[in-house]
């Protein structure tokens, strides 16, 4: 774009350049003063190739409205100003390494979700266990009454208590197995 012929004020958008609002573009010794004096103070290129973009483009902007009379005294005052917002948001979001005594001794919540889906099968499993093995397994796992004192109240012998026992289990470990669940995995 030829300097005389207009000052750049949007995507398209030109007015004419009056002689006090001539644009002074930096040359290769600013730039290159200007990169070496933000990579000085960031040391991540990344970044400090955005700062310098945004400190030209904050220099063109203001060009557009006002004549500048020492463009390199602006480029390094735009740049300083944009280091200190980079270093201050930098400092918001500072990475905090964690100590292992501050680890929060709950499981994950992948964890918890797979334990509320593994309730969720082996309860569907017992409401489709025959009505007296899910009693019996109920008296024993939950209630906590042993073999001898389940056959007793329902009159059975232990042997036959201890079967339906097993049997529950198996149905358990079948239901959840189907789904990718093991009782020796915890769940």
């Amino acid at each position: 774009m030829n300097r005389d012929a207009g000052v750049f004020r949007g995507v398209g958008e030109h007015r004419p350049v009056t002689p006090a609002l001539a644009m002074q573009c930096p040359d290769a010794a600013l730039s290159r003063a200007l990169r070496a004096f933000v990579h000085g103070r960031l040391g991540h290129h990344a970044d400090g190739d955005d700062v310098v973009q945004e400190t030209y483009l904050r220099l063109f902007t203001y060009q557009a409205s006002a004549r500048v009379e020492d463009v390199k005294a602006l480029c390094f005052a735009i740049a300083r100003n944009l280091l200190r917002d980079h270093h201050r948001v930098a400092r918001r979001g500072a990475h905090v390494e964690l100590d292992e005594a501050m680890v929060c001794p709950l499981p994950a919540a992948d964890r918890v979700v797979a334990f509320r889906r593994a309730v969720a099968l082996m309860a569907g499993a017992l409401e489709r266990m025959p009505p007296l093995r899910r009693e019996i397994f109920l008296r024993r796992r939950l209630d906590g009454l042993t073999t001898a004192a389940i056959a007793d109240r329902l009159d059975m012998s232990t042997a036959a208590v201890e079967k339906h026992v097993v049997r529950a289990f198996a149905d358990l470990r079948t239901a959840l197995a189907r789904r990718g669940f093991t009782m020796e995995a915890g769940a």
